[in-house]
């Protein structure tokens, strides 16, 4: 009788739950089970007619993992001739297995299957592109006879395959073959601009700079690019003065 005053009856959203509940943003002053619960049977709010949380007590509702559908997938390649991977793949395999760094939060032969049902798939269906590719070559050079209506329209396609090369300049990177390249400079973005040539024509500070341009309070009316300019040849200009002058090495003679 106590446990009957403390219990939610049901149907009730559990506590946590983080799905959409109709109007439950509009109930205030109970509980969340509680809420829920009126939420569930009152007939004037707009919800489904088969509850969210169903009672899966009442049927063998049941998951397993992995599909059969997947399973036939590795057993077939097993069959053809991979002698490594079948199932199911024995916990503690350290060797490598494709894509199943993508899978998680599942048992390791789950996982281990599943990985390999999709790398097979991908396999499978990257084969058939390749085999439909070599089948339109074969019948745009008159090596076979059209099946059916898209393989005439490749056959008479105007691109013929396999695509030529219309640009000579670029045979050595089409083919693979090393071609001699005039050797580049070293990049000049590493030197800073403050202690550049002023003769340069880098030698000024982007639009956007938010940092301190030395001589460049006193600047104005001009635009971003020759006002920094400007401040910064006068900064190098007294900073190689004053190094070869105030900052110079003195020689104390007796």
């Amino acid at each position: 009788m106590a446990l009957d005053l403390v219990s939610i009856a049901q149907p009730h959203y559990i506590p946590g739950y983080t799905g959409h509940c109709p109007e439950y943003k509009y109930r205030i002053g109970d509980t969340y089970g509680s809420t829920t619960h009126k939420i569930l049977l009152d007939p004037s709010v707009q919800h489904s007619e088969r509850l969210v949380l169903s009672d899966r007590t009442a049927d063998d509702f049941q998951i397993y993992r992995p599909p059969q559908t997947d399973i036939d997938v590795v057993n077939a390649r097993f069959r053809n001739g991979d002698p490594v991977y079948k199932h199911p793949m024995i916990p503690g395999y350290e060797g490598f297995l494709p894509r199943l760094n993508a899978h998680f939060g599942q048992r390791y032969t789950v996982a281990a299957t599943e990985a390999l049902s999709e790398f097979e798939r991908t396999q499978l269906n990257q084969r058939a592109a390749r085999n439909q590719l070599e089948r339109v070559v074969d019948l745009q050079a008159g090596k076979g006879q059209p099946w059916d209506l898209a393989d005439r329209f490749s056959a008479t396609a105007e691109f013929k395959l396999p695509l030529v090369a219309v640009r000579p300049e670029c045979a050595g990177i089409l083919r693979d073959e090393p071609m001699d390249e005039p050797k580049l400079s070293p990049p000049s973005h590493s030197i800073s601009p403050y202690f550049m040539d002023n003769e340069d024509p880098e030698k000024y500070i982007k639009k956007g700079f938010t940092g301190h341009v030395p001589y460049g309070f006193q600047r104005f009316g001009e635009p971003s690019k020759k006002l920094t300019n400007s401040a910064l040849c006068d900064f190098s200009s007294n900073y190689r003065r004053r190094q070869s002058t105030e900052w110079a090495p003195v020689n104390v003679v007796k």
